[in-house]
């Protein structure tokens, strides 16, 4: 999408006139740009590094990796409606794009909730660009996702700053990809964030995850030894819980987006398995128990889907709605996962080959349940929000 047309987008919704159409038409838009300029690749096998940085080029090339930045940054200005739709169709695609995708977007979104201007002008245009792929750096090995427990901490040195501690669980790191992350540490006053070059000396790969689903994910442990960073990196020190509430709302935001691309992705292979294979004289699509279910998913995802949009809306205003956004996270990802097992149990034995591309949904939703914080600190992010946890 180039940046006129992502003026129109973004001005019209915030006018409020006729955004269904245009969102329709950037949903388009992204349905024929993750499948255009691209090696033909079969709808189960899993992306090498090669294919997802062609990928990757042809969707930065469209505008979709600054889809959330700035104009003045050299981004196309849209919001998170706009930011939802693209991670959303990716996903239909695609989900481990869609996660490379969504870790990408998070990290241009932190940069944009703590950097000064001129940190952002410097750090935004080469992301909004492709040129560097972001990521996010929160867990750690000892602390999780309790984020009081941040163990990775920083010193003065000069001008410069120092850090030290391991973070894991990195999305968009690793050979072949020119890559920054947006980390989250132990600073001087309390948490801080720091943009971090994966080029800085003292920053080490030292482990690539590799997960039951989301194959070939870059994704690792990330050792942060004596790291020597520009103290210019350093975005802001003194961030508080209630200061990372906006940034987990938009990372968390943006998995859901993720659960309802992947959920139509379920619908639609079942649907045609269903149209093709007889069973009994007729085809399966036309037994009732699988109409019924079939019927079952259509409902959950356009629940998902209306729920999606609201929660973006409710971002571009500026309002705060990190607990719907946990509740939606919760039922999104939860139903996948039952979507996902039902459209696999819809095509049989062959639901559950290497060769089906179902099997592969099935194992990616399951991982979708842990990213960007379990099914069980949403509930408990929840019932505190309720003021209904305990001493």
């Amino acid at each position: 999408m180039d940046k006129e047309r992502c003026e129109v987008v973004k001005g019209e919704r915030l006018m409020g006139n006729g955004a269904d159409d245009i969102h329709t038409m950037l949903r388009g838009e992204v349905h024929a740009c993750v499948r255009r300029g691209m090696r033909s690749l079969s709808s189960y096998e899993a992306m090498d590094p090669a294919s997802m940085r062609e990928r990757l080029g042809v969707m930065a090339g469209a505008g979709y990796l600054g889809i959330l930045v700035p104009t003045m940054a050299g981004g196309e200005g849209g919001g998170w409606q706009e930011a939802a739709i693209v991670v959303e169709e990716t996903a239909r695609a695609q989900p481990v794009l869609a996660l490379m995708l969504s870790s990408h977007l998070s990290c241009c979104h932190g940069i944009m909730l703590w950097a000064p201007s001129e940190q952002a002008e410097r750090f935004l245009p080469p992301l909004a660009a492709g040129a560097v792929l972001g990521g996010v750096a929160i867990t750690e090995p000892e602390a999780g996702s309790d984020y009081d427990a941040v163990q990775t901490r920083m010193e003065r040195s000069g001008g410069d700053v120092v850090v030290n501690g391991n973070k894991c669980f990195v999305t968009n790191t690793g050979p072949g990809f020119e890559s920054g992350i947006l980390a989250v540490i132990r600073g001087e006053t309390g948490l801080a964030s720091m943009y971090i070059p994966a080029d800085t000396p003292g920053f080490h790969l030292v482990h690539h995850y590799r997960f039951a689903g989301w194959d070939n994910l870059p994704n690792h442990a990330v050792l942060l030894q004596d790291c020597k960073v520009g103290g210019g990196n350093l975005l802001c020190d003194g961030l508080s819980r209630d200061d990372l509430r906006p940034f987990l709302a938009g990372g968390r935001l943006l998995t859901v987006a993720v659960a309802a691309g992947m959920s139509w992705a379920c619908l639609e292979e079942a649907s045609s398995y269903g149209k093709e294979r007889n069973q009994g004289g007729r085809k399966i699509v036309e037994h009732q128990a699988v109409y019924f279910r079939l019927a079952d998913m259509a409902t959950s995802i356009a629940s998902m889907h209306t729920c999606l949009l609201q929660a973006a809306a409710c971002m571009d205003s500026g309002g705060s709605c990190l607990r719907e956004i946990n509740m939606l996270k919760l039922f999104s990802t939860s139903r996948l996962e039952e979507i996902a097992s039902s459209a696999l149990e819809t095509a049989g034995a062959y639901g559950y080959t290497a060769d089906s591309r179902l099997s592969s949904l099935y194992r990616d939703a399951k991982g979708l349940q842990l990213h960007w914080g379990s099914r069980d600190l949403m509930r408990m992010e929840i019932a505190a929000d309720l003021g209904l946890e305990t001493a």
